[in-house]
């Protein structure tokens, strides 16, 4: 597997960052781990697929979200979407301490993890808005031009899970995800070795994307972040495709109109894809 990022530089960085990323509880517990098992636990992170979830992995992401904030929009305050958060509160968490007083917005369907998203960012310096609704009907939410980022953290996968679901009337809302998740990679099974992952899923997936890019502020940027959980190896996810999603779906976003790919040092290509809202003068 491709190394999430370079080890020496985030064994230098990591006691910083979990200083100022961690709350004090967090921190109790990231100080109570030797500093031989802390160095092995990043270099887990950033070599295998995740298996085991603590507070170095809270620093870790959390620290790497900021560098994103840094590099897209380095002002004071900012509006980002993230798309298909789940439950998943990396972003809100580590905005509330790099970008206080800015806004989260986040686009989520599935009602479970909604309620555990409110619960964990309740207490955080945001203006926090949570739309209940599938992402495609942004525009009934937010005005045009009206968004710094929008960020899939982790939620290309899950679009694109969702998407084949609704196709095969398997319910991604109402239901619990993780119960769900087999019959996810079973689809996506089927997919892979069927050959029609992208028959299926590509076109939905761009609709999706123009009719967020409305939202989006010329100038602003789409950014996309993957890395693998050992649970859906284990379960049958397909390898390939789990490993090879972003690259998979970086050719089916070039074509998207009004948009052209950024880079940034530091982001690994394989797990990191930027794309920025251009005129249309600017699109190579």
């Amino acid at each position: 597997m491709i190394p999430l990022d370079r080890l020496e530089k985030w064994s230098a960085r990591l006691d910083e960052c979990s200083r100022q990323f961690l709350n004090e509880m967090e921190y109790q517990e990231y100080q109570s781990i030797p500093d031989p098992s802390k160095l092995r636990q990043l270099k887990a992170i950033l070599e295998k697929p995740i298996a085991r979830f603590s507070s170095v992995n809270e620093a870790f992401f959390r620290a790497k979200w900021a560098d994103v904030l840094s590099a897209v929009h380095p002002g004071k305050r900012l509006t980002l979407l993230e798309v298909a958060s789940g439950d998943a509160d990396m972003i809100p968490q580590t905005m509330a301490r790099a970008r206080p007083h800015s806004r989260y917005i986040t686009a989520n369907m599935n009602r479970i993890l909604t309620e555990r998203l409110r619960e964990k960012t309740k207490d955080l310096p945001l203006e926090i808005v949570v739309i209940e609704e599938d992402a495609a009907k942004i525009e009934h939410y937010l005005p045009a031009e009206s968004v710094d980022i929008i960020a899939f953290q982790h939620g290309v996968n899950d679009v694109i899970q969702a998407i084949l679901c609704d196709q095969e009337g398997v319910d991604t809302v109402y239901s619990d995800w993780m119960d769900t998740l087999p019959k996810m990679i079973k689809i996506l099974q089927r997919e892979v070795s069927q050959n029609t992952l992208e028959q299926h899923a590509k076109p939905a997936f761009l609709s999706l994307l123009e009719r967020l890019s409305r939202v989006l502020k010329t100038g602003g940027v789409m950014v996309m972040s993957h890395y693998m959980f050992q649970l859906d190896l284990d379960w049958g996810y397909p390898p390939r495709l789990w490993e090879d999603l972003l690259p998979i779906a970086r050719e089916w976003v070039k074509e998207l109109p009004g948009c052209k790919e950024v880079f940034f040092e530091g982001f690994e290509p394989h797990w990191w894809i930027f794309f920025q809202k251009v005129q249309d003068a600017e699109r190579e």
